[in-house]
């Protein structure tokens, strides 16, 4: 793969004084559902204390949430929407939780979700993509591209404004936010006004390591090395082909002209920093506008804590999404 430029140059700094490093989440492959069982209500749990903590605990628990689902495959996929205060037409985001393709559920990002309904003042379409090593790709892509499409069918019956539909997600999320734009231009599909990617995967296949990685593979809670395949369980066994599909790495894109407008929001001290900072020069490239926040100190999956930086991501997230 050639060397693609950064839509900006770095410090690649230390982390914040004031960010604590959790041990790195290592899912067990072999019984994934065992792990999954246990992990996600600790997380949730210990995510909920937090923000309880916080000024913004009260009021965002006032939003309202409405539970339903979209048949694909002959499975329901669910969905959670979020609702803003006062009556519609409000804007829309769809939302994809990361958590390497194989973890984690909307539940582990109520805090973030309801911020973003409360603060933004916008419909938030939460999904629960199928997850891998159960649903290889591109079954978790697929069901996040069709709930794109619910969300332009019957975000009206909630308030929300077809026309404003923008897409949002965080590291596996915002590699989901990315290829469902590519989708969306390719399929003549639903128009998205934004895509918001939070340190997102861009791309699955290097023949060197970014920088970023060599800076913060080790001892910056992600560890993540391109090289060594570390998303494998995501794809069937040596499906090559699918790690270079452009709607998987959409930095290999040959064409992303045409694509909505993009927001970037990477932390610094995160492996993923470089993949996010060459797409965004890639589309800046294809005339695409682009919007770049890093903030500095911060380390990978910091949206889920409650710094001072979390919720200053969170804020630009609701800018974007009012504009």
């Amino acid at each position: 793969m050639k060397a693609y430029r950064k839509y900006l140059e770095p410090a690649y700094g230390e982390k914040a004084f004031s960010v604590e490093i959790p041990a790195p989440e290592d899912i067990d492959i072999e019984n994934p559902k065992v792990w999954r069982n246990k992990h996600i209500p600790e997380a949730a749990a210990g995510i909920l204390n937090a923000v309880k903590k916080t000024g913004c605990y009260d009021e965002i628990m006032t939003v309202e949430t409405t539970d339903t689902y979209l048949e694909r495959d002959g499975e329901r996929i669910p969905l959670r929407l979020y609702h803003p205060d006062g009556e519609g037409e409000f804007p829309v985001l769809v939302f994809y939780h990361g958590g390497a393709f194989m973890y984690n559920t909307f539940a582990i990002y109520e805090y973030v979700t309801r911020y973003i309904a409360k603060y933004a003042g916008a419909l938030v379409i939460a999904v629960e993509y199928r997850l891998a090593p159960e649903y290889r790709c591109p079954v978790g892509r697929e069901d996040a591209y069709a709930a794109l499409e619910w969300a332009e069918a019957h975000c009206g019956e909630y308030g929300g404004d077809a026309s404003r539909i923008s897409v949002c997600g965080d590291s596996a999320g915002g590699n989901f936010a990315a290829g469902v734009s590519l989708m969306a231009r390719d399929r003549k599909g639903p128009a998205i006004r934004r895509q918001i990617m939070i340190y997102p995967v861009t791309c699955f296949v290097f023949e060197e390591q970014p920088y970023s990685e060599q800076r913060y593979a080790k001892g910056y809670f992600l560890e993540y090395n391109s090289l060594e395949d570390p998303l494998a369980p995501y794809f069937a066994p040596d499906d090559e082909e699918a790690r270079t599909d452009p709607y998987n790495s959409p930095l290999l894109a040959e064409n992303l002209a045409g694509l909505p407008e993009a927001v970037f929001l990477s932390a610094e001290c995160d492996p993923l920093l470089d993949q996010g900072l060459m797409y965004a020069a890639r589309l800046e490239d294809a005339k695409v506008p682009v919007e770049y926040h890093i903030f500095e100190g911060m380390i990978h999956s910091f949206l889920n804590y409650t710094y001072e930086k979390s919720f200053a991501c969170l804020d630009a997230v609701c800018a974007a999404v009012r504009r």
